[in-house]
């Protein structure tokens, strides 16, 4: 056995009793951002799953995947986002009783979902946070005109209400890169952000665990 097989369980051991040892203070909510080749490739699938079972593990609650569809091509983003959606429904269904998720398309439509009952997946497939705020708006204007909701009842949460995820995350983790995606641009305000230049497909456990301590050490202002 070399010296790095030895010591990466040793890390991670340690990596581990590091997060227990402060439980109090675990992210609830996690948003990771990815490209349409990082699921692709099954490399990548199967980081998501086994990302997916260790935020569970540390009693993270809801984890949301942006998968950022780069084609421009509308017919071909949608073609590209079914795909996506069926290898995800796949995968999915292996997960640990008690999982929920929802998988919406690039028009923000739900094209799956599971219930859950202590985890729960929101996936978007190329579904940005510009066009969720647009069309949050819109549904709005039309209650306003349909005459269901007074203009003078317009406030934060109701607009929260409409969107695709109505929970703020606390940390966006972003692998092979430095700068962040269009998603969740109302909800991620006050998150924290955790860059690793590390590909999707070559991320490790420690990689992910490492996130959720850099969490923990953190003061959180909250923009003050």
């Amino acid at each position: 056995m070399d010296l790095l097989s030895f010591a990466y369980p040793v890390y991670e051991k340690y990596l581990t009793w590091q997060i227990v040892r402060e439980s109090s203070n675990i992210p609830r909510h996690v948003a990771i951002i990815l490209k349409e080749t990082d699921l692709f490739d099954p490399k990548g699938m199967e980081k998501l799953i086994t990302a997916l079972y260790l935020f569970r593990k540390f009693r993270v609650e809801i984890v949301s995947v942006y998968v950022d569809i780069l084609k421009t091509d509308p017919a071909l983003k949608a073609e590209i986002a079914s795909t996506l959606k069926a290898r995800l429904e796949k995968s999915f269904s292996n997960l640990s009783a008690g999982t929920g998720y929802r998988i919406h398309g690039v028009d923000g439509e739900v094209n799956s979902t599971v219930p859950g009952k202590d985890f729960f997946v929101y996936v978007s497939l190329g579904f940005g946070g510009r066009d969720e705020i647009t069309r949050a708006v819109l549904t709005i204007l039309d209650e306003v005109k349909a005459g269901t909701v007074k203009p003078e009842e317009v406030d934060e949460k109701m607009l929260e209400s409409h969107l695709l995820v109505n929970h703020e995350p606390d940390i966006m983790i972003r692998s092979g890169g430095q700068k962040l995606s269009d998603f969740l641009v109302w909800q991620s305000v006050y998150s924290e952000l955790y860059f690793t230049d590390v590909n999707w497909k070559d991320v490790r456990k420690v990689d992910l665990m490492r996130a959720i301590r850099d969490f923990q050490k953190r003061k959180r202002r909250y923009g003050r």
